[in-house]
């Protein structure tokens, strides 16, 4: 927009010079030819005249030209934004393709194999041939140094960013041919808590259960689980749900709004919850709460911990050393810790 209103003034200065050439031309032409021509002073005046309105013409005649170029630039890069900005995959299941069970996923089995994938062309691998398997209701720690693709790993999984090769697959189902309804909407399915969560404006029961999936008791037992409200919640009962959130959870601090997260996650029993950082704001004895309560909540679902607090992940089932975009090293922690010293899990210990 800048460089257009500089183009415009530029423009405009240069049609003032024009038009002043113009007038200067005539009145010469009027005082040279007088004696020639013998011209009348009211047609000397009128040609004086539509030389001066020329300048008002020939600036109204550019604009005109600017503006309308302008639109179709506008036309233009609406035309681009339709036909040449790659779309995101089909919301719906294809059911041609892709016979999926109503019930799907029904044990969490969750497999990377061999996952390649770049953020846009011409950038490098952000996940490099990335490959692993977890069984239903095992619970594994990811961790890495920074730029590791711990968290790309989240976005393949829930096809924010498509990835270039290889498969992953939940259930025995590729999630690529499943719609993106499916992938990231299913009940009962993949679930999120991520660093920087998420609240609806609304009420406590309508940010917890947005689509009013659960029973006031179930909600109020969620909010419970993750100690929001205190004593308070256990005196008001019911009436603590009505509670006010404000647009992004402004009155709650970081902390509150990822244990909030949590209990929307509690609620909907995924069969595969990802927890990206989900207690990176909270304090060591409330991320302590947390480990205990993701052991008997979430009994029987497949855990993806991402995590920089290693001692989160000490008691998981395998954990995965991340490097580079790769799986570096994949087992228990104690295998990791005992069977190579001068590993990627090891030094991270260390």
């Amino acid at each position: 927009m800048m460089n257009f209103m500089a183009a415009h003034r530029w423009m405009s200065v240069r049609i003032q010079l024009v038009g002043a050439t113009a007038v200067l031309f005539s009145v010469c032409f009027v005082v040279t030819m007088n004696d020639v021509w013998t011209i009348s002073p009211g047609l000397a005046g009128m040609l004086i005249i539509w030389s001066a309105n020329f300048t008002i013409t020939l600036g109204f005649m550019v604009q005109g030209i600017s503006e309308s170029e302008a639109a179709m630039t506008s036309v233009e890069r609406v035309s681009e934004m339709g036909t040449k900005v790659p779309q995101e995959a089909a919301a719906e299941t294809d059911s041609r393709e892709v016979d999926l069970p109503e019930e799907w996923p029904r044990t969490g089995q969750l497999e990377f194999k061999d996952v390649r994938l770049r953020y846009r062309p011409g950038l490098p691998l952000s996940l490099n041939g990335l490959s692993f398997r977890l069984e239903s209701g095992q619970r594994c720690g990811v961790v890495g140094r920074t730029g590791a693709g711990k968290s790309t790993l989240t976005a393949a999984l829930f096809r924010l960013v498509e990835i270039e090769s290889g498969t992953i697959a939940l259930d025995g189902v590729d999630l690529s041919s499943v719609g993106l309804a499916d992938v990231r909407g299913r009940r009962r399915g993949l679930s999120i808590v991520p660093q920087d969560p998420v609240l609806y404006a609304g009420t406590l029961r309508e940010c917890l259960d947005p689509f009013g999936d659960s029973t006031d008791e179930e909600v109020l037992d969620a909010l419970r689980a993750v100690r929001i409200g205190g004593k308070d919640a256990e005196t008001r009962g019911l009436a603590a749900l009505e509670d006010v959130v404000e647009e992004g959870g402004r009155n709650y601090s970081v902390g509150e709004r990822q244990l909030l997260c949590l209990a929307r996650a509690a609620l909907a029993r995924p069969r595969v919850l990802v927890l990206d950082e989900a207690t990176a704001s909270v304090d060591a004895e409330t991320d302590a709460f947390v480990q205990r309560m993701l052991r008997t909540r979430f009994e029987g679902t497949t855990l993806l911990t991402v995590a920089h607090r290693l001692h989160t992940v000490m008691d998981y089932d395998v954990v995965l050393s991340m490097g580079q975009g790769e799986a570096a090293e994949f087992g228990s922690p104690r295998e990791l810790l005992l069977g190579d010293p001068e590993g990627l899990f090891s030094k991270l210990v260390d």
